[in-house]
């Protein structure tokens, strides 16, 4: 089964989202990347389940050393796969949170899935412009946003390989399975302007 589509459901205005982004609950975390830092401010009324997962993540230390293996301009970037079964496997999918009509936006943070329910795994997305179409799936679920003053080190992360080379992406950039199986030395080898997160701390 697809992610379920739910009723489209009225969209968050520009002023509740402010006032979302600014209120006691945010919780702000850093990425460090190659590029730089990108602060990012997480949004848990927004998505419970998907904002304590990041949370546990960062502060267990998963994201070290992390490629952004996906990079797509002016659509996302993507990060969260390694070649570390006991990493990995500290995380098991999660269910979906409830859309709420938070809006996919440029610099939004959601967790990627499979396009099934139920998905949600390791893997973030950053949006690097704004994606109307999506944020109706039931796993389409936002859990932050790019703080305003890192959306340029968001911006120049690298791009130049385009989409993920297998199904049903099919561009020519990183394969995940070979990343899974073969680590970062995969795409140092075959491509090696890839960014990478290489800490994440709150």
């Amino acid at each position: 089964a697809q992610a379920a589509v739910s009723p489209r459901l009225p969209r968050r205005s520009d002023a509740e989202i402010e006032a979302d982004l600014a209120s006691a609950e945010v919780k702000m975390v850093q990425l460090q990347t190659t590029k730089g830092p990108i602060l990012l401010r997480v949004v848990p009324s927004w998505a419970p389940l998907g904002a304590q997962r990041f949370l546990q993540m960062v502060d267990d230390g998963f994201y070290h050393e992390v490629a952004v293996y996906r990079a797509v301009e002016g659509f996302l970037v993507q990060f969260g796969i390694v070649n570390d079964p006991e990493r990995m496997g500290r995380y098991q999918t999660m269910p979906d949170d409830p859309l709420l009509g938070v809006p996919i936006q440029d610099g939004t943070v959601i967790f990627a899935a499979a396009s099934k329910p139920n998905t949600r795994k390791c893997t973030l997305c950053l949006f690097l412009g704004d994606c109307p179409q999506l944020g109706e799936r039931s796993s389409e679920t936002p859990i932050g946003k790019v703080c305003p003053e890192s959306m340029a080190t968001l911006h120049s992360l690298y791009t130049g390989y385009g989409d993920i080379s297998c199904p049903p992406c099919n561009g020519q950039g990183p394969d995940p399975i070979k990343l899974e199986e073969l680590g970062n030395d995969y795409l140092k080898a075959d491509f090696p302007n890839l960014d990478y997160v290489i800490g994440a701390a709150r």
